[in-house]
């Protein structure tokens, strides 16, 4: 927009009604009973579209904190993959289980017998210099690993018997 560079006041700013064009401003109306009455139609077309929403029936949603129990089984062989039980795994802020159940988690899996394995970061050094999420990514490829190699279902049943005190959590030290 283009302003007349004449038109300024004593003070030297230039006032709105100086200007050679002004933005147009559209004109505010407000509703009434017929645009409220558009609202609800509208809103009804738009309920009508979607179904109501429906508990998941991937992943059991429970309180305790063993359900992966629940994912295994012949009955329902097709719930347990890498994202159900990194849902497990990070149920109530968990990062991964802490060093001695993970240490036997590693031995159960096959540990240093299985090349593509690697060990969990447990020395002392390493463990308090990774982060919360560093240790949870070292925890997925453990669980990554477990499914490429047909173990998940071990795996599942190790994480199903962990007690809440078992985990690390986000924020803590240990």
């Amino acid at each position: 927009m283009a302003r007349q560079r004449d038109a300024r006041t004593k003070s030297g700013t230039l006032e709105p009604e100086n200007w050679v064009s002004r933005l147009p401003v559209p004109e505010a109306h407000e509703g009434g009973d017929s645009a409220w009455d558009l609202w609800h139609e509208a809103s009804k077309r738009l309920d009508l579209a979607f179904a109501p929403t429906e508990p998941s029936s991937v992943v059991p949603v429970t309180t305790e904190g063993g359900c992966a129990e629940e994912l295994v089984g012949p009955e329902r062989p097709h719930l347990l993959s890498v994202h159900t039980l990194m849902v497990l795994a990070r149920r109530n802020n968990r990062v991964c289980p802490l060093p001695a159940q993970w240490a036997e988690l590693y031995r159960l899996l096959g540990g240093d017998g299985q090349p593509e394995l690697q060990a969990p970061p447990l020395q002392p050094w390493l463990w308090t210099r990774l982060s919360g999420l560093q240790k949870r990514l070292r925890f997925r490829e453990h669980v990554e690993w477990a499914e490429r190699h047909g173990r998940l279902e071990l795996m599942a049943r190790f994480m199903g018997g962990l007690e809440e005190g078992d985990w690390v959590h986000m924020g803590e030290e240990s």
